[in-house]
């Protein structure tokens, strides 16, 4: 049942059931879940409360349950304890988010992304970048006007980076949903780090328009018309009677292969998280920041 991606049991938390497991036993180790007057005398007894906490927590992140008033009536745990629990995780969970979210650290990492991207007909490029905008449905009275873009209700904005597989190696956020992505991409230190650092030095051949092989230094993001055009950020031709048949070509095939990162925040995130979906409902923007970067 656990490990069935069509259970009942992953339709209502996310994850299967040794995963819950091994990240109640995490939190145990870590000392971050700790022994209450309810659980004093056995370890086991910590186990047993912790696991339900850890379900309710994705529970709410889930959006199976839309409040934690209704947690108490399948574990037998107060509302406040599940409150409190959500906060401690995604906090807990925030802080080792660098564990898992990062840019390539190896050249060997970076070598098996180019070579997808080579396939594909884009040497040279290492991930694909754009904003995703999160509802933000307790937006504070006094930010609402900074929040309410584009959108037509308060959002707050994090800028991804993902690979040709679907995993994202960067996050950068929370803005203000009023903030564009050209402003946006000036403070992110990712795309900064792929400017500076050593995917300056890396090479990558490509074949010219007369069919001679060049090699070029300095790695690249795709990205949308929406972005700066900055030798690390490549977006496709804007529409000119000037493009021929290459510059349509090549427009056509970016689009298309920067579909990833749009599958990243719409059959990913949003579709499995229905809090970044349905809205984010904390008043606290850091909340709301830790929320989206678990």
């Amino acid at each position: 049942m656990s490990r069935n991606s069509k259970s009942a049991f992953r339709a209502w938390f996310q994850m299967p059931l040794y995963k819950v497991e091994k990240l109640a036993d995490h939190f145990i180790r870590e000392g971050w879940a700790t022994l209450t007057h309810h659980c004093r005398t056995l370890l086991e007894k910590l186990q047993i409360k912790t696991e339900p906490l850890v379900l309710g927590t994705h529970a709410m992140l889930g959006g199976t349950m839309n409040s934690f008033r209704q947690l108490p009536m399948v574990t037998n745990i107060c509302a406040t304890d599940h409150n409190q629990f959500f906060l401690k995780f995604i906090r807990c969970m925030y802080n080792i988010c660098h564990e898992y979210i990062s840019l390539l650290k190896t050249e060997e990492e970076l070598s098996a992304i180019m070579r997808c991207y080579e396939e594909v007909g884009l040497p040279g490029a290492m991930g694909s970048l754009d904003v995703v905008h999160v509802k933000w449905s307790s937006c504070p009275s006094g930010d609402y006007n900074c929040c309410k873009g584009k959108e037509g209700f308060p959002t707050l904005g994090f800028e991804c980076i993902s690979n040709y597989d679907r995993k994202i190696l960067g996050v950068f956020g929370p803005q203000f949903g009023t903030q564009n992505d050209k402003h946006i991409v000036k403070l992110d230190e990712n795309v900064a780090a792929v400017r500076d650092n050593w995917y300056l030095t890396v090479k990558w051949n490509y074949f010219d328009e007369y069919g001679y092989l060049e090699t070029k230094e300095g790695l690249y993001l795709i990205c949308d018309n929406g972005y700066i055009q900055w030798p690390t950020t490549i977006c496709p031709y804007m529409c000119s009677a000037t493009n021929g048949r290459l510059e349509e070509c090549f427009s056509a095939n970016l689009e298309s292969v920067r579909k990833d990162v749009e599958c990243v925040f719409g059959m990913i995130l949003k579709c499995r998280w229905t809090c970044l979906d349905k809205g984010l409902k904390f008043h606290r923007i850091d909340i709301c920041q830790q929320i989206f970067f678990i």
